[in-house]
């Protein structure tokens, strides 16, 4: 599950990754990766392709409707602006009609009062919209606006994201306080980190870069890290993640990508270790636990592998996935009983 951070991966890797994520509800952390699936999915595999479809469909409705929520949030709070980039946001990202009419019509509701301005018949405005007037630069701006053009039904809205809402999707899954950190580095580390997402890691390189000349930081070195990693620069790499653990030793990501580096170099005993801080420290210890089953398994430890992942049957976010490690195991063993036991659990249901 984890050991496949830098290396090179098919499309199965990151639709398993993206169903897992959905199990787990990280509906965007499970777009970002069903997206990368089906981009690598083949065309002789239609019905891989179609599941991709429909894990992404779920994906996209569950934020909808989280947008959708924030946004009555946000106009009750009388913040039209960020009410009016949540609607669209949900209208984007959904799959489900129901939602995306919903959406469209909440948006449309905030720019009636300009559409009415643009008539000269005064109206009221929504409760918390003021003065609103869909602006310029934000989010949405390739919402179709409803005003001199309003029919009884919605025209489809063509709409894409912006990069300021692209890079708010896809660090939301981070760890920790990690989320709010990424985008207190601002829009020059936003551009740098969408580059690396779109595999242009050269440019990336030179941002980051520029960015350490004026201060380290932890972060900012993690993100280098791993280009260097793609690069080959495995010693660069390595230096500097521990440069980001020296002057972060909180940060859950840094510890993954060491644990990542370790096991993929074959150096067992040192990622186990690091597992053992992470456990040590309580950063991800779900994670954490998971991780040192799969060590274990690795280093031909069967026992304490099922050992570790019996214990993560007790963490929903982990459940799932350990018990798609345990059935293979018990299965070999002839435990019928058991498999049968956990399948029911723990799989049933599940895409």
């Amino acid at each position: 599950m984890f050991f496949g951070l830098f290396g090179k991966k098919d499309f199965r890797h990151y639709q398993n990754l993206g169903a897992k994520h959905l199990a787990a509800e990280r509906y965007a952390d499970a777009r970002v990766d069903l997206q990368e699936a089906l981009k690598l999915c083949p065309a002789d595999a239609p019905q891989d392709a179609a599941a991709i479809r429909q894990g992404l469909d779920q994906a996209g409705n569950h934020l909808g409707e989280l947008n959708l929520q924030e946004g009555e949030h946000a106009l009750r709070a009388g913040e039209a602006q960020k009410a009016y980039d949540h609607f669209c946001l949900a209208a984007e990202l959904a799959a489900d009609p129901a939602i995306k009419t919903r959406a469209r019509a909440e948006a449309a509701k905030l720019e009636q009062p300009e559409a009415a301005a643009a008539a000269a018949k005064p109206a009221a405005a929504p409760a918390g919209a003021g003065n609103y007037k869909p602006h310029s630069g934000g989010s949405c701006t390739t919402c179709k606006g409803h005003g001199d053009h309003h029919h009884e039904e919605p025209a489809p809205m063509e709409m894409s994201l912006s990069e300021e809402d692209q890079f708010f999707l896809m660090v939301q899954p981070l760890p920790g306080d990690l989320p709010g950190r990424y985008a207190a580095l601002g829009p020059k580390f936003a551009k740098a980190y969408l580059m690396i997402h779109e595999g242009n890691d050269r440019d990336a390189f030179t941002i980051l870069q520029e960015m350490l000349l004026s201060c380290e930081n932890d972060i900012v070195l993690y993100e280098v890290a791993l280009i260097m990693f793609r690069a080959g620069q495995i010693h660069e790499s390595e230096s500097l993640l521990n440069r980001a653990l020296a002057l972060n030793p909180q940060n859950a990501a840094v510890y993954l990508a060491l644990v990542h580096l370790f096991a993929g170099g074959r150096r067992y005993p040192e990622a186990i270790a690091t597992v053992q801080k992470m456990l040590e420290l309580n950063i991800l210890p779900d994670q954490a636990q998971f991780m040192m089953g799969e060590l274990h398994e690795t280093i031909g430890d069967t026992e304490r592998a099922m050992e570790l992942w019996t214990k993560s049957l007790e963490h929903p976010s982990m459940a799932k996935a350990a018990a798609e490690r345990l059935i293979p195991i018990l299965n070999r063993q002839g435990r019928s009983d058991d498999v049968k036991y956990l399948t029911k659990k723990y799989l049933k249901g599940c895409c």
